[in-house]
């Protein structure tokens, strides 16, 4: 299926540009003989296959050369380790995502190249990506959002990518100067601080929102800033895309996810989890927790959701993820981290809801000590080995905390 859709894009422009990166710039032919030239490597678990890990351009090859080959091609974000599946992919695989997600336990998706694109197609045709002349990549490319729409919009469709290595005004801005009737996704986070920086984005056609939570606020400080809809856009990348916000208008309630898309259908277990069928649920994970579905179209998200006809009205997430400006976190692998730095018989990682909407939340780390040896000095050396993202902003004691069961 990949083949004929890849040789008719590069029949039609296959001398064009296909992705803007920090070197310059590679067509689709480009593209291809790169691919081509790309050893694979080997899994116990997947055989000959493809990891897509890096920046844009050695993310989109990597792709490209396991859809011309056939091989799986695991997605891994720049800054992590490649995790090997626990188990062998169902028959078929062609995409392997590796992924915290609502759970809070990092492991591997597996999805059928079908699958695969119903989600890309899907997102094409209700986002109106056809009228658009460009992607921005300013999201991480081997994370669903951006995956789905970025690079892997230039695969199938031939939608150019103009990759970007940070989120940062400065680039956006360099980058939208080259281009007319680009969209524009990001994450709340991300909109807050383009809204608070004072860019220029008349050149953009179409602005996304998507990760977490979008409040009615930063809706209405975009459009004042901008005169840009900020569409709402949700799913989860199990499942891939399941509700938009198509309307020109504002929302009424920072609830509001949009209506439900074509081929898409959803309804409420008995704890108010949404439940989702489409074409784009994956074919499962390398590892299962108890109580879960994803499978045979079938996926149970770990959000209370509120239906009304096709409207989707998000109420909570239960999952033991930490939603940190839409990146989600594991509260054991940070657990796991500060544990190895320093002498505490227990730590106990958790999100809180931060001040900060678009921050969503805070990470919350207790720890079996008594008040004053939470130290400065002691937080500084409990850091060391966390990212950012995963440094703790709340410190509590509980010298009875006792540690996980293993």
């Amino acid at each position: 299926m990949f083949g004929k859709r890849w040789k008719q894009i590069l029949n039609a422009q296959g001398d064009e540009i296909a992705l803007w990166h920090s070197d310059g710039c590679v067509s689709y032919h480009g593209l291809e003989k790169l691919a081509r030239e790309l050893p694979s490597q080997t899994c116990p678990q997947l055989g000959r296959f493809y990891q897509a890990q890096g920046d844009g351009l050695e993310v989109i090859v990597a792709l490209l050369a396991g859809f011309l080959t056939g091989y799986p091609v695991h997605v891994v974000e720049k800054d992590r380790q490649r995790r090997v599946p626990v188990s062998a992919p169902p028959p078929g695989t062609a995409l392997v995502k590796q992924t915290v997600g609502s759970s809070g336990l990092r492991r591997c998706q597996f999805f059928s190249f079908d699958q695969m694109a119903a989600d890309v197609d899907r997102l094409h045709a209700a986002l109106g990506l056809q009228d658009c002349g460009v992607a921005l990549a300013p999201l991480s490319v081997a994370h669903s959002f951006g995956l789905t729409t970025t690079v892997l919009q230039t695969l199938l469709h031939g939608l150019p990518t103009h990759w970007l290595p940070t989120a940062f005004p400065a680039g956006i801005s360099e980058a939208l100067a080259q281009h007319e009737r680009a969209f524009l996704p990001g994450v709340p986070a991300m909109w807050k601080a383009w809204v608070l920086s004072g860019l220029n984005l008349s050149h953009v056609h179409l602005a996304v929102s998507a990760g977490s939570v979008l409040t009615l606020e930063l809706e209405s400080r975009v459009r004042e800033a901008f005169g840009l809809k900020l569409h709402n856009l949700y799913g989860t990348s199990e499942c891939g895309a399941i509700s938009y916000d198509a309307t020109t208008g504002a929302r009424l309630s920072s609830d509001d996810l949009g209506a439900l898309l074509p081929g898409v259908e959803a309804a409420a277990n008995a704890d108010g989890r949404l439940l989702v069928c489409s074409d784009a649920v994956g074919l499962g994970y390398d590892e299962t927790l108890p109580n879960e579905l994803f499978e045979s179209a079938w996926h149970l998200t770990s959000d209370v959701v509120r239906i009304n006809g096709s409207q989707l009205l998000f109420e909570r997430c239960l999952g033991a993820g930490i939603n940190v400006a839409s990146r989600k976190l594991s509260p054991a692998e940070i657990a796991a981290k500060i544990s190895a730095v320093v002498e505490v018989s227990a730590v106990r990682i958790h999100g809180s809801p931060s001040r900060d909407p678009e921050r969503v939340q805070d990470v919350v780390c207790t720890l079996a000590l008594h008040p004053e040896e939470l130290t400065q000095e002691f937080k500084a050396r409990a850091c060391a080995a966390l990212a950012p993202w995963e440094m703790p902003r709340r410190w509590l004691s509980d010298p009875g905390l006792n540690a996980p069961s293993p």
